[in-house]
């Protein structure tokens, strides 16, 4: 029965992070948040259930987004950086404190110029956005990413009692 709740549960999320999801068509400036926020459900899925639960949330949630979500940018922006991050954050945190932001920014930053190429060249976004600055659009956009990718894991961290806490609540009811 137990095996049962948890799978009924994770569909369940599952469900809510393609709703969560589906936001940023509607919502323009929601296709920076909800990808954040989608992750975070994994995080609770990961603490209260175990990493096999997380990876199938993560993996469901990956492909159902990008057939279902007409922002593909965003359903990107899940599927290689925030849908898998919160499963390998805590093994990285593992290295020494150097080396652990050097490889988060690496792991990052080719998860987002994945994006943007995959925008462009698979889904067709106009490569036009890209250039509204000129030739310094791409860095300027990839240095603002990286700010809110260090902010990001700095938040998840100090909010991790919130997030333990949630975590909690749900691995007491589905004992």
């Amino acid at each position: 029965m137990r095996k049962a709740k948890k799978t009924a549960l994770c569909g369940m999320l599952i469900a809510l992070s393609v709703v969560l999801m589906a936001v940023t068509t509607v919502i323009p400036v929601a296709m920076y948040i909800m990808p954040i926020l989608t992750g975070v459900i994994v995080i609770l899925v990961l603490r209260s259930m175990s990493v096999k639960y997380a990876l199938g949330v993560y993996i469901a949630t990956s492909v159902l987004c990008l057939v279902l979500i007409t922002d593909k940018e965003a359903a990107l922006t899940y599927a290689l950086v925030f849908g898998y991050y919160p499963i390998i954050k805590s093994k990285l945190e593992r290295l020494p404190k150097v080396a652990s932001w050097v490889v988060k920014f690496i792991i990052f930053n080719c998860g987002a110029v994945l994006i943007g190429v995959l925008s462009v060249y698979l889904f067709g976004v106009s490569g036009e956005e890209y250039s509204d600055l000129g030739r310094f659009t791409v860095p300027i956009l990839l240095s603002l990413a990286n700010v809110v990718f260090l902010l990001y894991d700095i938040s998840l961290k100090k909010n991790d009692f919130i997030i333990k806490h949630i975590s909690d609540k749900i691995a007491k009811k589905l004992k």
